[in-house]
C-alpha cells in the first residue's frame, strides 16, 4: 500500500502533448459518442408510471389487531353471507370471505334494531340490541357489553386495563341473522369480528380501503386523520410517539407572534404562514418580524410550500385554488390556470424542473410553472394519477432520490419515479459510464441533456462540455459525501436529477469496447490494449473519482504542467487480486478531472490475460483486462 501524496515528479512537455491527445481522445470517444442509447426527452404517459404502495392499510397501535381507520356503520346482508360497511368517507364495501373487499355501489346502510322498551343499562347513553331469548348486546362510546339476564347485570366485553383492547368510538354493533354468537362491531378503528359472543375479538379490515392519511411528513412517516402519527417499521405501518412538525411550528409561532395560523412553513431564517381567512405571512428573520402580503383569497390557506434552494419562491393552497410567489410573500398571484376545479389538500414542486404537483380531490396533477419569477399561470396540466385506485389524493411528496409519493384516502401510501425526472435524463460516471458514486473532482456525465448549467444549492458546478444528447459535468472539489440534487438548464428545458457522492469512487475510463486507456510512462504514449505489457515495466492509467488533492485545486481549472496536485488519500491496485505497487497518483496536467495512477507491473507475473482494479477508501473501480508477458520472455 502507498501514499500517494510523497511522489509528485515533473511531467515534461512533450508528455503534456500527449496528454492533451489523449484526453481529447477521451472526450470525443469514451464519452461523447458512447454507444449507449440515447433516448427521446418526453416524459412518460401517465399510464406508463408503476405505482407501488408502501405499508399497507392499517396500523400497529397495540389493539387486538392492527387497526385502520374511522367506520360509519357496518352490518349483515339478510342472509348473513356477506358484511357491508360504510366508511367515514362515505363509500360503501363488502366482503364475504372475510378478507378481500370490493367497493358497493347498490346498497344502502342497514340500521341494526334496538331492543324495544326500558332496560337498565351498561353506561348512559349505551345502544342494545336484542340477540336471541334473554341475551342483550350494548354498545357504547368506549366498550361494548353482553347480558344474559335482560340486562340486570352486564359484562364488559372489550375493556381491559382501563382501555378497550380492539379501540373506541363505536358507532356500530351488529349481530349475525344466522348465529346470534357472531357480533360484528365498527368504530374508530376499524371492523371488529367475534364468534364467541364478545369474549375474543379481531379485526376484519385489513383489505379495507380505509386508511385515513392526511400529510406525508416523510415518505416514511404520516399524520393520520385522527392526530395520530404512524411510520413503516418491518414494512409495515406502526403508530409511534411524535408531534407533527408543522403543528410544533405553529404552536411556536402563536407563542412568539401571538397570531392564530392555520398553516405555516419555514427553510432557514424565511418563514411563511397563512390564516384560516385566507391571509398569508412572511418573515425573513426567523418569525421576529412579519409582513402581510395583499390579500389574495378569503378562503383558508390549507397548505404551504417553500424551496430550500430559493427561499422566495413558495406555494400556496386555499381552496380549489393555487398561490405563487416568487418575491418571498412581496405579494401571490393566482396560478390555478387550467386545473379541473376541486379542493386542494397538498403541493410540491421542483423549481429547477419547472414543475408542480398538486394533489387533490380528483386525483394527482402535474403541470408545468415557473417559480423563478412571476408569468402565466400554471399550464399543461395532466393527471398522474391513472393507475392508482379513484380516491382523493391528501398529500404528495417529491424525494431527492426521485421518488414520488402520494397519500390516498383509505388507499395509504404508494410511490412511483417522478415522470417529470424520467425524460431519459441519466448521470454517470465519467469514466466507464456506470451509475457509480461520484467523489470531489469527478467527471460525471448527463445522458440525455444538452446541459449549459448546472447548480447545486446555489453552487455551479463547471459544465465541461456538451451536444445535443449529453453533457459532462465536474464535482466540486469542496463537495462533502451525501446525495446531490443537480439542477441542470439547457436550451430545451430544465431537469433535476439525484448523484451520489463519497469521499472517493475510483474509476478507470475505457473506450466502448471495455478496454483501459493506458500510458507507457517512459514514453508517454498511449498503449495498444491488446498489445501485451513486460514484467517490471511501469504504466499509467487515466481515472477519475479519487476525491481531494493537496495542495487544494479550484473546480472547473485544468491542472498543471508543473507539479500537479497529488491525491491526499491512499490509492491501492491489484492485479489478479494481488497487490501491486502504485508510485504516484496526481491530478492530470492540463486538463480537468481527470487523475493519472502510475503502476509498476511486478517482475514476475504469469503470461496472459490479468483483472486490474483500483480500490480506495474501501470503494472498488471497474475492473479492467491486462494482457501481461513475463520479463524472461521479454529479453
Amino acid at each position: 500500500m502507498h501514499t500517494c501524496a510523497t511522489f509528485v515528479p515533473e511531467i515534461p512537455a512533450g508528455r503534456a502533448r500527449i496528454l492533451a491527445g489523449v484526453a481529447a481522445w477521451l472526450l470525443s470517444v469514451a464519452f461523447l459518442t458512447q454507444t449507449l442509447a440515447a433516448q427521446t426527452l418526453q416524459e412518460p404517459a401517465s399510464s406508463d408510471l408503476v405505482w407501488s404502495r408502501i405499508g399497507g392499510t392499517v396500523v400497529a397501535s397495540g389493539l387486538a389487531s392492527p387497526s385502520t381507520g374511522p367506520v360509519a356503520t357496518v352490518w349483515f346482508a339478510a342472509n348473513g353471507r356477506r358484511i357491508l360497511a360504510q366508511t367515514a368517507a362515505g363509500r360503501v364495501f363488502e366482503t364475504s370471505d372475510l378478507s378481500h373487499w370490493r367497493l358497493n355501489t347498490s346498497d344502502a346502510p342497514v340500521e341494526a334494531r334496538t331492543a324495544a322498551g326500558a332496560l337498565p343499562l351498561p353506561e348512559p347513553g349505551a345502544k342494545v340490541l336484542a340477540a336471541a331469548r334473554s341475551r342483550l348486546y350494548a354498545a357504547t362510546d368506549s366498550n361494548l357489553y353482553s347480558s344474559e339476564d335482560n340486562g340486570r347485570t352486564w359484562l364488559n366485553l372489550t375493556g381491559f386495563n382501563g382501555r378497550s383492547i380492539i379501540g373506541g368510538g363505536f358507532t356500530a354493533l351488529t349481530v349475525s341473522p344466522t348465529n346470534p354468537s357472531e357480533l360484528v362491531a365498527a368504530n374508530g378503528f376499524g371492523i371488529w369480528r367475534s364468534l364467541d359472543s364478545g369474549l375474543s375479538w379481531r379485526g376484519i379490515h385489513e383489505d379495507l380501503p380505509n386508511l385515513g392519511v392526511r400529510k406525508l411528513l416523510t415518505s416514511r412517516s404520516v399524520l393520520l386523520e385522527d392526530g395520530l402519527i404512524a411510520s413503516i417499521a418491518v414494512g409495515t405501518w406502526s403508530q409511534v410517539e411524535a408531534a407533527d412538525p408543522e403543528q410544533a411550528l405553529l404552536s411556536r409561532l402563536a407563542l412568539q407572534s401571538r397570531r392564530s395560523f392555520a398553516s405555516a412553513v419555514q427553510s432557514g431564517q424565511h418563514l411563511y404562514a397563512g390564516t384560516s381567512d385566507g391571509r398569508l405571512f412572511s418573515s425573513r428573520d426567523n418569525g421576529a418580524t412579519w409582513m402581510e402580503s395583499p390579500r389574495p383569497s378569503t378562503a383558508p390557506i390549507d397548505r404551504l410550500w417553500v424551496d430550500d434552494t430559493r427561499t422566495d419562491s413558495a406555494l400556496a393552497v386555499s381552496g380549489s385554488r393555487l398561490l405563487r410567489t416568487t418575491n418571498g410573500g412581496l405579494f401571490w398571484d393566482d396560478v390555478t390556470g387550467s386545473l379541473p376545479s376541486a379542493a386542494i389538500h397538498g403541493v410540491v414542486a421542483d423549481r429547477s424542473g419547472g414543475v408542480v404537483y398538486v394533489a387533490t380531490d380528483r386525483g394527482l396533477f402535474l403541470g408545468t410553472l415557473s417559480l423563478d419569477a412571476a408569468g402565466p399561470a400554471a399550464s399543461e396540466w395532466r393527471s398522474v394519477s391513472r393507475n392508482l385506485p379513484v380516491a382523493a389524493v391528501w398529500d404528495v411528496r417529491l424525494g431527492l432520490d426521485n421518488t414520488l409519493t402520494v397519500a390516498l384516502d383509505g388507499y395509504g401510501v404508494f410511490e412511483t419515479t417522478a415522470p417529470h425526472r424520467t425524460r431519459s435524463i441519466r448521470i454517470l460516471n465519467g469514466a466507464d459510464m456506470t451509475e457509480r458514486a461520484a467523489a470531489p473532482g469527478s467527471l460525471v456525465g448527463v445522458q440525455g441533456a444538452d446541459v449549459r448549467r448546472a447548480m447545486v444549492g446555489g453552487v455551479n458546478w463547471p459544465v465541461l462540455g456538451s451536444t445535443d444528447r449529453n453533457s459532462q459535468l465536474q464535482v466540486p472539489f469542496e463537495s462533502v459525501a451525501g446525495i446531490y440534487q443537480i439542477s441542470m438548464e439547457g436550451p430545451t428545458g430544465r431537469w433535476s436529477a439525484p448523484l451520489a457522492v463519497k469521499e472517493a469512487s475510483p474509476a478507470i475510463f475505457v473506450d466502448s469496447d471495455g478496454a483501459p486507456l493506458l500510458l507507457d510512462a517512459a514514453s508517454g504514449l498511449v498503449m495498444d490494449p491488446s498489445a501485451a505489457i513486460h514484467a517490471s515495466s511501469t504504466i499509467q492509467l487515466l481515472t477519475t473519482g479519487l476525491g481531494k488533492v493537496t495542495p487544494d485545486w479550484p473546480t472547473g481549472l485544468a491542472a498543471p504542467f508543473d507539479a500537479p496536485p497529488a491525491v491526499r488519500g491512499t490509492v491501492t491496485a491489484y492485479l489478479d487480486g494481488t497487490p501491486v505497487e502504485v508510485t504516484r497518483a496526481t491530478l492530470a496536467p492540463g486538463y480537468v478531472g481527470y487523475y493519472i495512477v502510475e503502476l509498476r507491473i511486478p517482475a514476475i507475473l504469469n503470461r496472459g490475460a490479468s483483472e486490474l482494479r483500483l480500490s480506495m477508501n474501501g470503494e472498488e473501480s471497474n475492473r479492467v483486462r491486462l494482457y501481461l508477458e513475463p520479463e524472461l520472455a521479454a529479453k
